[in-house]
């Protein structure tokens, strides 16, 4: 009985160090990139979860707790330490999710956030043929600026580059043609 509870020990000591840095490595990506849900972000944090779900059951019914009061409340321990950091990642991603949903509201009141609701913007609207009244409409007045301006463009700042180190800009550049209508629109970093 005492060598099932080492091995249960043991195994449960590198399993979870495995499974924290595997978590830990997710917060930080997570909270780096910004992701949300994708059909990526979900597996990635779902399976290491089902992989320690099967890994509990499997040790439950092979080694014998039920009478060993410190062993129940260890196994306790690491169930409650495993599930942590798999509600700590679906939270970040739901919190992502929020952050990154464009809206127009969003888009004008978070000008240095817009870097996070652009692509929600341009995977949601489609700005090619739309009128120059349609676009500022739907964003806002341009933001004042001399980078990547000319007299056929407007330009919005979205804020600080995506990165671990954001040294420039990004910024949303609308192009139109002489009827005044969106020919193409690029993110661009300065």
């Amino acid at each position: 009985m005492t060598q099932n509870k080492w091995k249960f020990g043991c195994f449960s000591i590198l399993f979870g160090y495995f499974y924290g840095l595997l978590y830990l490595g997710y917060i930080l990506f997570i909270s780096f990139a910004q992701s949300s849900f994708s059909m990526i972000s979900v597996p990635a944090i779902l399976i290491p979860f089902i992989l320690f779900l099967l890994i509990i059951f499997i040790i439950r019914k092979r080694v014998d707790i039920k009478n060993d009061r410190k062993a129940k409340q260890n196994f306790h321990f690491v169930i409650i330490m495993g599930t942590i950091p798999f509600i700590i990642c679906t939270v970040m991603l739901g919190v992502n999710e929020y952050k990154t949903n464009f809206t127009t509201k969003k888009w004008i009141e978070n000008t240095s956030e817009r870097v996070y609701i652009v692509d929600d913007l341009i995977g949601t609207y489609n700005l090619k043929g739309m009128t120059k009244s349609e676009v500022m409409t739907l964003l806002g007045p341009p933001t004042e600026t001399e980078y990547f301006k000319n007299e056929k463009n407007i330009v919005y700042y979205l804020g600080d580059e995506r990165g671990i180190i954001s040294i420039d800009s990004e910024w949303l550049v609308i192009d139109f043609d002489k009827y005044e209508k969106v020919t193409d629109y690029v993110v661009r970093t300065d």
